[in-house]
Order: structure tokens, then C-alpha cells, then sequence
């Protein structure tokens, strides 16, 4: 009797093994089922946004427009241009309070060197849906071809782990260290350069003010005050006309004008990337 027992206990907790095998079995299956149907979901959603962002692109092709001379001081314009777009690597530097344009006028060069050199283009920071299908938006600078130009516009990234990057110190050193091997262009946008270090800015080919803020000069390295302090009486003169610059390059110095984007928006203006 107490063997027919003990056969029936084991028997039993063999059942009870396979039934909690089948239930885990089951439980792992449920759980694959789900991961499966929600990252076909993910997916859907994904080509689905990107289809929307691809439909709200503008259509527009790069047209050249160039720079209108207000007043120069060396150099002739003429030259300063041909170097921007010789497609040669140059690194460039847009300074200038909020809403000053920073963002406009980098985004005209980017058009006029694409109109020019048929480059392929470049961006971090951009509203994705806001540029045209040349223009080609990145999340990590791996991503960016040889031989091309790229514009970073630091008021339009989170800055965040995907991008291994914390601050714009960080960003534009790393744009200086793979420009040179890969022969790009670099436009790099900021507010001020109180945080990017002075042998960073020292390897800057040129660089393009806008209209500082009221305090900005206050916080500005101390050459860049000076160049600013030195054009204070041009940014008086001119500050009635729309897309004021100063250009402050070996080969020019002086204050021009720009048109807008070919394919200009609000939502291009306020320069946060969505993707």
C-alpha cells in the first residue's frame, strides 16, 4: 500500500511538472506574441510618421543666392564666396542673440553650396520636416559622407547620450577632429562662445555675427567682444536691414545681406529637430 502511494506521488508531481512547464511554455509564447505584434506596431508607426514628415517636406530644388555687400572694410566679397564654396573643408562659426537670424543664414549657405558643388548636405538640430529631401537630418556625426557639408545648429539639439555628446564644447571639438579626415564643410551655430574652448575657436576659418543681445557681449571670450565691439557702429548703421551679417574671415571683413531660404518656415526658424 505504501508503495502504490509513493508511485502515485511521483506521478502526480510528474503531472504537476509538465503542467507548470506547459504554463511557462505558454507565458513565453503570450510574452513573444506581444513583443512581436508591438514592434510590428512600432514599426508601422515609425513609416507612418516618416511617410507624414516626407509628405510636409518642401519640394523646393537649391537655388543660389549670394551675399549683397552693405560696406566692407578688407577683402573683396567676391573671393570670400569662391572659398565658401570651393567645396575645400572650412569650419565656420554663426554667432548671435536668439532670433537674430543664426539659423537663416546658415541654412542659405547650406542651400547656396548645394546649389553650387552639388554637394551632399548635412544637418543636426533642424526641424526635420521643415527642410527638403537633400538636405538629409542626422542624429550621430558617423553618419555624415566624406566630402560634404554639414550644419550644426546647437539651439536645435537635446543635447543627450545619442549624440555622446554634453555641451557644444564637446560637439564642435569632435566636428574639428573628423572635418579635416573627411573633407567637410562645418557651420557650426551658437548663441555665444563663452563655452567652447579658445583653441576650438582658433581653428575657426571664419565666422558669421548677428545682432548680439543686450548682455551677450558681457559673456563673450574676450577676442570675440573685441571683433564685436569694433562692427558695434556697423550693427547701428545697418540694423534696418533684414539678414544683417558681419564676416569676419582672413580674406574679407565686413557687413552684408542675405535672402532667406528658397523653402523658409516658421517651424524651420525655431530650428528644434523632431524625428
Amino acid at each position: 500500500m505504501v508503495k502504490k502511494k509513493g508511485i502515485l506521488h511521483y506521478v502526480w508531481k510528474f503531472i504537476t511538472f509538465l503542467f507548470d512547464l506547459l504554463v511557462s511554455f505558454l507565458k513565453f509564447l503570450w510574452k513573444g506574441i506581444i513583443w512581436l505584434l508591438s514592434t510590428l506596431y512600432s514599426s508601422m508607426v515609425k513609416k507612418s510618421e516618416k511617410v507624414v514628415i516626407e509628405s510636409k517636406k518642401p519640394k523646393a530644388a537649391a537655388s543660389f543666392s549670394g551675399f549683397s555687400e552693405l560696406e566692407s572694410s578688407q577683402g573683396e566679397l567676391a573671393n570670400f564666396e569662391k572659398e565658401l564654396y570651393s567645396g575645400k573643408s572650412l569650419i565656420g562659426l554663426v554667432l548671435g542673440a536668439r532670433g537674430s537670424g543664426k539659423t537663416a543664414i546658415g541654412v542659405r549657405i547650406l542651400e547656396n553650396a548645394h546649389a553650387k558643388t552639388n554637394l551632399p548636405i548635412y544637418s543636426m538640430g533642424l526641424s526635420t520636416s521643415s527642410i527638403p529631401s537633400w538636405i538629409k537630418p542626422i542624429e550621430n556625426l558617423s553618419e555624415v559622407q566624406n566630402h560634404s557639408f554639414i550644419l550644426v545648429d546647437e539651439g536645435g539639439i537635446e543635447f543627450s547620450s545619442r549624440n555622446s555628446m554634453s555641451d557644444a564644447n564637446k560637439l564642435l571639438g569632435e566636428l574639428l577632429l573628423i572635418s579635416r579626415h573627411k573633407d567637410l564643410s562645418v557651420l557650426f551655430i551658437t548663441q555665444n562662445s563663452a563655452n567652447i574652448d579658445i583653441n576650438t575657436i582658433r581653428q575657426v576659418d571664419y565666422m558669421l555675427l548677428k545682432t548680439p543681445s543686450l548682455l551677450q557681449l558681457d559673456f563673450e571670450r574676450k577676442k570675440i567682444g573685441d571683433i564685436y565691439e569694433k562692427a558695434k557702429a556697423g550693427f547701428e548703421k545697418y540694423k534696418r536691414e533684414l539678414g544683417l551679417t558681419y564676416i569676419y574671415a582672413h580674406n574679407y571683413l565686413g557687413f552684408v545681406k542675405s535672402e532667406l531660404p528658397s523653402f523658409w518656415s516658421t517651424n524651420l526658424s525655431k530650428s528644434y529637430a523632431k524625428k
